[in-house]
């Protein structure tokens, strides 16, 4: 009986606890209205690039999801990369329609090419910001790592704490494989403001590093966060010594 119970109790946190961060505060009603930040219609660009054994890389194919994911890592001057830049775009949807419940409903894309398209969400509010990162291809690799994550008031010394648990079919033997489900524990801490040169001029940032911590080894973000234009750089520290930084190079709105 215990033992079924355990299973039980497996079963229910994978599912549950999965991609689930208990402290995001989300909210119930006109959930796209409240969002100070990622506002409905604009598109955010990023720039990307890859860093394994040394060598800066991109992506010149990058599909699928899970088990299916196939992609190929080359130097940044491969011609013809389908995955230049990565695409975010904040949608219009009903509530009925929502890929999550109670998050602004959003879009990555894959640019040059406009492929690749996946959906997913993020919770935008007075309370805080939480952004589900991409997550096509290799980048399912971002799901050991935190998400970007603010709360307000935001203040330099500000720490909190939260936990995730993810499954097995995002490991990979690139980024790490698990048994699952794998629990992070993921700490957060706005440690200084910082003035970075961005696309849109220099801007003051709050920098919030973030760890988890889990059973196959630690994995970092550093993001920097605007008021005005929201996390515009993000920089992973995943296993096996593989980095990852984006960073934001255009903004449409509307």
């Amino acid at each position: 009986m215990i033992r079924k119970l355990t299973i039980l109790f497996l079963i229910t946190f994978q599912i549950g606890a999965a991609q689930n961060y208990d402290t995001v505060v989300m909210d119930t009603h006109n959930i796209d209205a409240s969002n100070e930040v990622y506002l409905v219609g604009n598109a955010y660009i990023f720039d990307y690039e890859i860093i394994k054994d040394g060598k800066v890389l991109k992506l010149k194919s990058n599909k699928g999801m899970y088990g299916s994911a196939e992609f190929e890592l080359v130097p940044l001057a491969t011609d013809d990369i389908d995955v230049d830049k990565i695409r975010l775009v904040v949608q219009q949807v009903s509530d009925t329609e929502r890929t999550n419940e109670g998050q602004t409903e959003i879009s990555y894309i894959q640019d040059p090419l406009s492929k690749g398209m996946s959906l997913t969400g993020l919770v935008d509010n007075s309370h805080n910001i939480w952004l589900h990162p991409v997550r096509t291809g290799f980048f399912n690799a971002l799901q050991t790592a935190p998400f970007p994550f603010v709360k307000k008031p935001l203040s330099v010394g500000q720490e909190w704490t939260d936990k995730m648990g993810i499954g097995k079919n995002w490991s990979n033997a690139l980024w790490g494989i698990w048994e699952e489900p794998l629990l992070l524990s993921l700490n957060y801490k706005i440690s200084k403001m910082e003035k970075i040169r961005t696309a849109f001029g220099t801007l003051d940032c709050f920098v919030i590093e973030s760890s988890a911590i889990s059973d196959i080894g630690t994995t970092k973000l550093t993001s920097y966060f605007s008021s005005l234009y929201g996390f515009v750089r993000m920089e992973y520290e995943l296993l096996n010594g593989i980095k990852v930084n984006f960073w934001l190079v255009d903004l449409k709105r509307g």
